[in-house]
C-alpha cells in the first residue's frame, strides 16, 4: 500500500515540479540514495558488530568455565591430599559453591548484556531508517509543497510537518541514550 502511495507522490512530483533549481532536486535524489547505501551498510555492520559480540560473550563464558573447572581440580586436589578436617572440608565446600554461583551470575549478566546490544543496534538501525523517512518528507517538499504535504500525511501517516519534527526531536534522544548504552556495552565486553 505504501509503495502506491510513493509512485502516486512520484507521479505528482513529476507532474507538478516547483521553484526549487534542478541541481537541488538532483542533490536530493542523490541523498535518497545516499541513505539507501547508508542502510545497507549500517545493516552488515550490526550484523558484524553482533557476530562479534557473541563470540566475545561465548570466549568469555568459555574462561568462565575454565576457571571454574581449574578451581574445582584445585580443591579436590586438596581433598585428596587429606589432612583435611571436618571445618576445612565444610569451608572448601562453601567455597567451591560460592565460585558456581559467581560463575552463574557472570553468565547470565553476559547475557543481558548481549541481549541490550542487540536491541541498541535494532535501535540504531531503526533511526538510520527514520532519518530516510524524514528526507523522504524534504525531498518532496523540495520537489513541490503539495506534494511534500501528501507524503507527511499519506505516506509517513503525520499530521503535519511539526508533528514529524517533534517525533525526531523524541527519537533522537533515546538514540543518544542508546548510543552512550552501546558503547558502555561493549566497552565492558
Amino acid at each position: 500500500m505504501q509503495i502506491y502511495r510513493m509512485a502516486a507522490v512520484l507521479i505528482v512530483l513529476m507532474i507538478t515540479g516547483c521553484a526549487s533549481p534542478p541541481e537541488v532536486k538532483q542533490l536530493s535524489v542523490k541523498q535518497m540514495e545516499l541513505f539507501d547505501t547508508a542502510i545497507s551498510a549500517v545493516s552488515i555492520q550490526s550484523e558484524a558488530l553482533m557476530m562479534t559480540a557473541e563470540r566475545l560473550v561465548t570466549e568469555a563464558k568459555q574462561r568462565i568455565d575454565a576457571e571454574e573447572q581449574d578451581t574445582r581440580s584445585r580443591m579436590t586436589a586438596l581433598v585428596q591430599q587429606g589432612g583435611l578436617d571436618s571445618e576445612q572440608a565444610s569451608e572448601l565446600t562453601r567455597r567451591i559453591s560460592e565460585r558456581s554461583a559467581q560463575a552463574i551470575l557472570a553468565k547470565q549478566q553476559l547475557d543481558r548484556d548481549l541481549a541490550l546490544i542487540r536491541t541498541k543496534t535494532v535501535e540504531l538501525n531503526g533511526f538510520i531508517a527514520k532519518m530516510k523517512e524524514v528526507h523522504v518528507a524534504l525531498d518532496a517538499y523540495i520537489q513541490s509543497e503539495k506534494a511534500g504535504e501528501m507524503v507527511v500525511n499519506d505516506v509517513l501517516n503525520q499530521p503535519s510537518v511539526r508533528a514529524l519534527l517533534s517525533g525526531v526531536n523524541e527519537l533522537m534522544t533515546r538514540i543518544e541514550r542508546s548510543q552512550s548504552d552501546l558503547t558502555t556495552l561493549l566497552g565492558a565486553l
